[in-house]
């Protein structure tokens, strides 16, 4: 063969080489969900500028730290893992959009990391597009139920399990009027809708349900109606920030003398505690799932310290949610094959069984099948505590806990 023929022959191998690889997606340095990429590529929808970006923060400190864990220990299958990020803003109407660009990128798993709305807004999508959406720290029931749920899933306890917890200690402390105030986000009205009948059938009447919106600043209005009402005890339904420790900094003043419970949201981000006036979470009784017995905490709780120094202010339930996240991730890639499709991931996660959890009581573990999208493995992923006269996070409730079989 003459060296003309010959380098026109190898132009053509060269041309089709090129071709192929355009058409698996290799060549481009991005992730296709297939066996081209280098990296396994992690989407996170997250929110930074919304009513949940306090969570979203707390839950990527833990989900960063497992990825360089899991990157410095050889990846998965010899691939490190790479995280890509949107942020939706906490905006259900965003949502879609911001998972089309992630998965586009090259995603081959979506963490949601954002609101309870957004995760169940974006079901629909991920059904089409054949992907899994795990959420972190989303608590909405309606996110791993059908109708659209065979890509969704969640790890902590839903929100029924929460009305059920607080439901037995309100009877077990004799609350029998609650007054209820939260945030008019689309996530607390989702939330309300399948916490507060479970109060109401267990027997107790709602005296007063009031509603502020995010950008509050006053809630005075609000809480002097409730305190009009004489309940038994105070439930503050919020996404946390800066309108849930106004609702405190006003109770504190306007009825210092009531009993108030609240959900995990406040109790997990400790940038805002310093926001709230001298002892005005004092005996605040919160979901936590954080429970000193458990030595994954513990041993979270040190890498986290090591990690962050003195920026450091202690785990939170929403940082160990999110590492764990990652690390279920794992194995379900690892399951499913490295060079496994999205779908295929799916397969993999719905084999896990009693992985053990880095939040919750000691020997608490999580499970997922083809019919339990929920992660938890029962009520003792729930803890409750209460706050200081400091307003920190102090021991778990006295006068209540889940029991744990």
């Amino acid at each position: 063969m003459s060296r003309t023929r010959a380098a026109r022959c190898l132009s053509i191998v060269a041309t089709s080489l090129t071709l192929a690889a355009l058409a698996t997606g290799c060549g481009d340095g991005k992730d296709s969900g297939s066996s081209s990429g280098k990296d396994i590529v992690i989407g996170m929808v997250e929110d930074t500028s919304g009513g949940t970006a306090a969570t979203s923060a707390e839950a990527s400190t833990g989900i960063s730290l497992a990825i360089d864990e899991i990157n410095k220990a050889g990846g998965v299958g010899g691939r490190s893992l790479k995280l890509i990020r949107q942020s939706d803003g906490s905006q259900p109407s965003q949502t879609p959009a911001v998972l089309r660009k992630l998965v586009s990128d090259g995603a081959r798993v979506i963490i949601m990391n954002s609101s309870s709305a957004s995760a169940q807004q974006v079901k629909p999508v991920v059904e089409q597009e054949k992907i899994v959406a795990i959420s972190a720290t989303n608590i909405a029931t309606a996110i791993a139920e059908p109708p659209n749920n065979t890509f969704s899933f969640i790890l902590a306890n839903p929100i029924t399990d929460i009305g059920t917890v607080y439901a037995a200690a309100f009877k077990k402390i004799g609350v029998t009027k609650l007054a209820v105030i939260t945030d008019d986000s689309p996530t607390m009205a989702g939330l309300n809708k399948g916490l507060l009948p479970i109060f109401e059938q267990s027997g107790i009447t709602i005296v007063a349900n009031e509603k502020a919106p995010l950008n509050s600043t006053d809630v005075a209005p609000q809480l002097s109606r409730i305190a009009a009402a004489k309940p038994d005890a105070l439930f503050v339904s919020s996404l946390g920030g800066q309108l849930e420790v106004l609702f405190h900094n006003t109770a504190h003043q306007i009825m210092p003398d009531a009993p108030r419970i609240s959900l995990a949201s406040i109790g997990n981000q400790p940038e805002t505690w310093k926001l709230a006036k001298p002892g005005a979470l004092r005996q605040l009784v919160y979901a936590s799932a954080i429970s000193a017995d458990n030595t994954r905490s513990t041993e979270l709780g040190g890498k986290l310290k090591a990690k962050l120094g003195e920026k450091y202010l202690g785990l939170t339930a929403f940082a160990a949610q999110g590492y764990d996240t990652v690390y279920l991730l794992k194995q379900a890639i690892e399951k499913a094959g490295v060079d496994s499709s999205p779908a295929q991931v799916r397969d993999g996660l719905e084999q896990i069984s009693k992985f053990p959890a880095s939040w919750g009581r000691q020997g608490f573990t999580m499970s997922f099948t083809s019919s339990k999208h929920v992660g938890s493995d029962g009520l003792c992923g729930i803890v409750l505590r209460r706050f200081t006269e400091q307003n920190q996070p102090g021991d778990n409730w006295a006068d209540y806990q889940p029991q744990c079989s």
